[in-house]
Protein backbone atom coordinates (compact mmCIF):
# COMPACT_ATOMS: atom_id res chain seq x y z
CA UNK A 1 0.00 0.00 0.00
CA UNK A 2 1.58 3.26 -0.72
CA UNK A 3 1.36 6.74 1.26
CA UNK A 4 -1.44 9.08 -0.09
CA UNK A 5 -0.32 11.65 -2.12
CA UNK A 6 -0.16 15.33 -0.54
CA UNK A 7 1.70 17.66 1.93
CA UNK A 8 3.19 15.76 5.18
CA UNK A 9 1.53 15.21 8.18
CA UNK A 10 2.44 18.37 10.60
CA UNK A 11 3.97 18.09 13.84
CA UNK A 12 3.51 19.49 17.06
CA UNK A 13 0.75 21.83 18.11
CA UNK A 14 -0.38 24.38 15.83
CA UNK A 15 -1.11 27.88 17.30
CA UNK A 16 -4.74 28.93 15.81
CA UNK A 17 -7.03 32.03 17.03
CA UNK A 18 -5.82 34.94 18.70
CA UNK A 19 -3.66 32.95 21.57
CA UNK A 20 -1.15 31.70 18.71
CA UNK A 21 -0.86 35.55 17.39
CA UNK A 22 -0.33 37.19 20.80
CA UNK A 23 2.82 34.95 21.37
CA UNK A 24 5.69 35.27 18.79
CA UNK A 25 7.95 32.68 18.49
CA UNK A 26 10.38 33.23 15.79
CA UNK A 27 13.19 35.00 15.52
CA UNK A 28 12.01 36.90 12.18
CA UNK A 29 9.48 38.28 14.62
CA UNK A 30 11.94 40.48 16.64
CA UNK A 31 14.00 41.22 13.32
CA UNK A 32 10.82 41.96 12.19
CA UNK A 33 9.57 44.37 15.40
CA UNK A 34 12.58 45.84 15.54
CA UNK A 35 13.40 47.29 11.94
CA UNK A 36 9.78 48.48 12.20
CA UNK A 37 10.03 49.93 15.44
CA UNK A 38 13.78 52.04 14.88
CA UNK A 39 12.17 52.84 11.21
CA UNK A 40 9.14 54.22 12.48
CA UNK A 41 10.19 56.05 14.99
CA UNK A 42 13.02 57.71 13.11
CA UNK A 43 10.87 58.50 10.39
CA UNK A 44 7.98 59.58 12.25
CA UNK A 45 10.68 62.58 13.93
CA UNK A 46 12.22 62.86 10.57
CA UNK A 47 8.62 63.89 9.31
CA UNK A 48 7.58 66.07 11.98
CA UNK A 49 11.29 68.08 11.43
CA UNK A 50 10.57 68.13 7.89
CA UNK A 51 6.73 69.86 8.45
CA UNK A 52 5.31 66.65 6.62
CA UNK A 53 1.86 67.17 8.33
CA UNK A 54 0.83 65.70 11.49
CA UNK A 55 -1.34 62.88 10.35
CA UNK A 56 1.94 61.61 8.51
CA UNK A 57 4.09 61.77 11.18
CA UNK A 58 1.19 60.11 13.33
CA UNK A 59 1.16 57.08 11.31
CA UNK A 60 4.93 56.71 10.71
CA UNK A 61 4.93 56.88 14.25
CA UNK A 62 1.99 54.00 14.50
CA UNK A 63 3.98 51.72 12.34
CA UNK A 64 7.24 52.33 15.11
CA UNK A 65 5.21 51.66 18.06
CA UNK A 66 3.42 48.56 16.79
CA UNK A 67 7.22 47.62 15.74
CA UNK A 68 8.35 48.16 19.44
CA UNK A 69 5.08 46.07 21.07
CA UNK A 70 6.39 43.22 18.96
CA UNK A 71 9.31 43.22 20.17
CA UNK A 72 8.65 43.26 23.39
CA UNK A 73 6.01 40.61 23.18
CA UNK A 74 8.49 38.70 21.78
CA UNK A 75 10.74 39.16 24.43
CA UNK A 76 8.53 38.35 27.13
CA UNK A 77 7.31 34.82 25.67
CA UNK A 78 11.04 34.24 25.42
CA UNK A 79 11.87 34.78 28.95
CA UNK A 80 8.64 32.58 30.05
CA UNK A 81 9.92 29.67 27.62
CA UNK A 82 13.59 29.84 29.00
Amino acid sequence: MTPPAGPPPLSGRRRTGLGGLLRPRSSRTFVLGLCMSVGGLGGGVRAAMDGEGIWRALGISGVGLLGLALTVAWVVTYARER
